[in-house]
């Protein structure tokens, strides 16, 4: 075939509606990057960035404006650090989310096991090469989380098999990503950053167990030890609705005692914590999974209104 014949093949490829092997595979790629996102739940990678967010604007209010390229860098850097995080855990929680009716990417197989590991390893490379442009403080934080995230999904001993394992690893990636924020921003940790970052991270960890509610039958079937796997579902909700209750009621004291620019997202925080006390002693016994997952929706709606009401009161 000649040159110009090629040309002629080209076009006529083109006019015809052919598609290039190359488009087919990078359509492909888009495809299984948007399920990888999904699979990481989008919801909750928005809470980690308005956390690393809020630590930067507590830590240095100035920062947006002296340093927002080393935020943007930073946040970028987290978002890979959290995506890739919760990737693991869609990677190591396949049965339960299966026998769970999950639909997920990973558990109705629309998302390939092998693409979901690839991705995951690029989202831990990137995390850690644009953490390291910002600074080695930023960058140890995220090799620490994506330390913590191995630690709960796929180490020796997954902790998120057990309720003490469970509390101390999301409070530990709470409170590293508050850290993180500060980090970017160049800021040191003051006494509200310590308050918002102990509190809302006793929240993640605490008032978090609501979501295993939903989850029972697949975590049995895991061996996972949650509260509703112990304790059956009424026992359970009463010991989370005391969790709840002492996790809200942290931020609002530390407000009250250390630093009174967070007695707004304090108040926010005792009602999201009065609401979600509330569901869960009328919802006892509830079924569907929609039903069941009514307290976690709160607790997640709760964090959203909670890093808003701090980003107003520190806006730069």
């Amino acid at each position: 075939m000649t040159y110009h014949s090629v040309i002629r093949f080209d076009r006529y490829s083109r006019s015809a509606g052919v598609v290039r092997p190359s488009t087919v595979a990078v359509a492909e790629g888009c495809r299984y990057l948007a399920a990888s996102w999904r699979e990481a739940r989008p919801v909750v990678q928005v809470v980690f960035q308005l956390r690393f967010l809020a630590g930067a604007a507590v830590a240095a209010p100035q920062a947006v404006l002296t340093r927002p390229g080393s935020l943007l860098v930073g946040a970028f850097a987290w978002l890979c650090a959290t995506w890739f995080v919760y990737l693991l855990n869609g990677l190591s929680d396949q049965v339960e989310d299966r026998r769970n009716g999950s639909l997920r990417p990973l558990a109705s197989g629309t998302l390939p096991v092998g693409v979901a590991r690839r991705t995951a390893v690029a989202l831990a490379g990137l995390a850690l090469l644009s953490a390291a442009a910002v600074s080695a403080r930023l960058a140890g934080l995220v090799a620490l989380m994506l330390t913590l995230g191995w630690l709960y999904s796929a180490g020796p001993r997954p902790q998120k098999g057990n309720m003490a394992g469970f509390v101390l690893v999301v409070a530990s990636g709470g409170i590293v990503t508050y850290l993180a924020g500060a980090a970017a921003a160049g800021g040191p940790v003051r006494p509200e950053l310590m308050v918002l970052m102990v509190a809302m991270s006793l929240w993640m960890a605490l008032a978090g167990t609501t979501k295993d509610l939903s989850d029972v039958d697949g975590d049995r079937v895991a061996g996972r030890r949650t509260l509703p796997v112990l304790l059956g579902d009424g026992a359970a909700r009463r010991l989370m609705a005391v969790l709840v209750a002492v996790a809200g009621g942290v931020l609002l004291a530390g407000a009250l005692l250390l630093a009174p620019v967070l007695v707004l997202p304090a108040v926010v925080l005792a009602f999201g914590a009065a609401g979600v006390v509330g569901c869960l002693l009328l919802g006892a016994g509830a079924t569907g999974r929609r039903r069941q997952r009514r307290p976690y929706r709160l607790f997640m709606i709760s964090q959203y209104a909670v890093h808003l009401s701090v980003l107003g009161a520190f806006p730069g």
